[in-house]
């Protein structure tokens, strides 16, 4: 069944999906930049920071209402659950599909590669990163309905690739996907072109680079009580406060400084009045 936005707001933020602060996407962005500032020149850098910002911007939003500015569905027209005709995808295609897009999530997060022969994952830094924090697992998450459309939306990166290669004199590895050939500056120049406001094709790697911050900031394909309890690496590397022992967040002060209605008398809950 195809979910509709105002459904798909609700069974997130029902999941406690931590919403992120404007204060908390810039200690993202820092974070970042000094995870990569021994391995990435300084001209590197910079692109990236403009690249996370935008990105990051979106991924607040999408935490706070999920699918109210349309994500991803500007380009994957008729790819819904609600398509009556599907292709079967043959393992290859399959194998293609996810290593293009943990590619795609390690060039916005990276981390380490899981395996000496990681070909999707370029290494850049240690420690985990997009792909660990549960990336494919966050567009793959059924009540989005994402999934028959990634092959779709992979397909669409690696021919940004292949334009990218073909503009720049790279020379790719015809045993792997595009995007993956490319070296981790190359993976980085193409997506802050394809983030470009002036590519037709933005909303769609946009959509994609904001679920992948989802993934790992916010573990948003998860109960955040059970990412947690499984050692999340990106609700570790933010910080992220673990629950009272009943499973429910409690804080000592009140954000305002004060008590802004009491509990309603009849509620089991502790509803405001």
């Amino acid at each position: 069944m195809q979910i509709s936005g105002m459904d798909s707001n609700f069974f997130l933020q029902s999941r406690r999906v931590p919403v992120m602060k404007k204060s908390e996407i810039n200690r993202i962005i820092e974070r970042e930049d000094e995870r990569l500032a021994p391995s990435t020149p300084n001209s590197l850098r910079m692109s990236r920071r403009t690249l996370l910002t935008s990105v990051a911007a979106l991924a607040a939003a999408t935490t706070i209402a999920p699918w109210a500015i349309g994500v991803l569905s500007a380009f994957a027209q008729g790819t819904g659950p609600e398509a009556t005709t599907e292709i079967p995808a043959s393992d290859s295609d399959t194998d293609a599909t996810t290593l293009t897009l943990e590619a795609y999530a390690d060039t916005l997060i990276p981390g380490e590669k899981r395996f000496p022969d990681d070909v999707a994952i370029a290494g850049v830094v240690t420690g985990p990163g997009a792909v660990q924090g549960g990336a494919i697992d966050m567009l793959n998450f059924a009540p989005l309905g994402l999934a028959p459309a990634l092959p779709l939306l992979a397909l669409n990166i690696s021919v940004a690739a292949v334009v990218y290669a073909l503009l720049n004199g790279i020379t790719l590895d015809r045993t792997l996907p595009p995007f993956v050939s490319l070296n981790f500056a190359q993976r980085t120049g193409l997506l802050v072109q394809a983030l470009d406001p002036s590519n037709k094709n933005q909303a769609a790697f946009s959509g994609l680079a904001a679920l992948c911050f989802v993934a790992y900031n916010t573990a948003g394909y998860l109960d955040t009580v059970v990412a947690i309890e499984q050692g999340h690496p990106g609700l570790a590397a933010i910080g992220f406060p673990p629950p009272n022992p009943d499973g429910k967040w409690r804080f000592p002060d009140f954000s305002y400084q004060r008590a802004l209605a009491k509990p309603h008398p009849h509620s089991k809950n502790g509803n405001p009045a």
